[in-house]
C-alpha cells in the first residue's frame, strides 16, 4: 500500500479517538492491511510532523509509558476534504441513479403529476432556480410533458449557464427574489430551493405577483434545508445535510415557518415528500 494511502487510512480510524501504536497496527490487520510494525511507526511519526496527528505519552500502571495518538489540526482538515470527496462521489451516483429510473418509479414524474394535478388549461409555466443541473432540467421536461403549455420561462442567475433546448422556451436572467415578468403571468410557477430566512418572505411576494389568479405555487427544496433529519437519516437527507453545513452558515427558515407565511399570502397550502425533497404547492387566490 502506497504511503499516502496508508495515511489515510490511519487518518479514518481516529476521527475522536485515541490510539497507542499496537492498537493502530490491530485495527489495520482487521481492515485486512499488514503493515511491517517498523514502517507504521515511521509513518505515524511523518504524521506527527505533518501536524496530522498529536501525541501524549500515557503513564501506565502496569509498564512503561506509552505513546498515544489522535488527531492533530490538519489531520482534521484532511479527513474533512476526504469525507467530502467520499459525498461527492455519493452525490453524483445517487443523481444519475435518479435520472436512469424507469417513467413508472420516476421521483421527477411523481413531481410533477403533483404539481401539475388539476391544471387542465393551456398555460405559462415558470421555473425558477439559482443553479442548473441534469436534475433540475428533467424537473422541466417532466412537467411540460404533463401540461398543455403556452409558454415556458426558466429564470436563473445570469453567471449560471444552461442548456436545455423545449418548445416555446424562453432562458431568462434573474433570482429567487427578481423575476423579470410582467404581474400575473404564470400559469404554473415552479421554485427550485429557498432564500434565505431573512429575505423569502421579499420572495414570495414577487412570486406572488408574478403568479396568476388561481395559479399554482411548487416549492422543491431539499428536506435537510428545512427539517431537521432524525436519525437514522437516509443517503440523500445524509448527503445534503452534510453539504448544507459546509457551504452554508446562513439559516433558513424551518418547514412550520414556510407553511405560515405561504399561508398569508396565498390559499390551499400542502406540503408533501418525494426521496430526500419536500414540496409545498399553494394556489394564488
Amino acid at each position: 500500500m502506497e504511503t499516502a494511502d496508508l495515511k489515510k487510512l490511519i487518518l479514518k480510524m481516529f476521527k475522536g479517538d485515541e490510539f497507542h501504536g499496537y492498537e493502530v497496527d490491530k485495527r489495520l490487520k482487521r481492515q485486512g492491511v499488514e503493515v511491517e510494525l517498523g514502517r507504521l511507526y515511521k509513518v505515524l511519526n511523518e504524521m506527527l510532523r505533518e501536524g496530522l496527528l498529536e501525541s501524549h505519552w500515557h503513564k501506565s500502571q502496569l509498564g512503561p509509558k506509552k505513546r498515544v495518538y489522535q488527531l492533530g489540526g490538519k489531520g482534521k482538515e484532511e479527513l474533512e476534504k476526504i469525507l467530502a470527496e467520499a459525498i461527492e462521489i455519493v452525490h453524483v451516483s445517487y443523481g444519475e441513479y435518479l435520472l436512469g429510473l424507469p417513467s413508472e418509479t420516476s421521483v421527477f414524474d411523481r413531481i410533477a403529476k403533483y404539481v401539475t394535478r388539476g391544471w387542465k388549461e393551456r398555460g405559462n409555466v415558470v421555473l425558477v432556480t439559482p443553479v442548473y443541473s441534469a436534475i433540475i432540467e428533467k424537473v422541466l421536461q417532466s412537467i411540460c410533458r404533463r401540461t398543455t403549455l403556452g409558454n415556458v420561462y426558466l429564470v436563473k442567475p445570469k453567471s449560471v449557464e444552461a442548456d436545455i433546448h423545449l418548445d416555446n422556451l424562453s432562458v431568462l436572467d434573474g433570482d429567487l427574489g427578481n423575476i423579470p415578468l410582467k404581474e400575473g403571468h404564470a400559469d404554473l410557477e415552479v421554485i427550485i430551493y429557498i432564500p434565505k430566512k431573512d429575505s423569502i418572505r421579499a420572495a414570495m411576494g414577487e412570486w406572488r405577483r408574478v403568479l396568476k389568479e388561481g395559479g399554482t405555487l411548487a416549492i422543491l427544496v431539499p428536506t435537510s434545508l428545512v427539517t431537521k433529519p432524525s436519525d437514522p437519516m437516509t443517503i440523500g437527507d445524509f448527503v445534503e445535510r452534510y453539504e448544507r453545513e459546509q457551504q452554508e452558515a446562513e439559516e433558513y427558515a424551518d418547514r412550520k415557518t414556510i407553511q405560515a407565511m405561504l399561508r398569508d399570502l396565498f390559499r390551499k397550502v400542502e406540503e408533501r415528500q418525494v426521496v430526500h425533497i419536500t414540496l409545498f404547492k399553494a394556489l394564488k387566490m
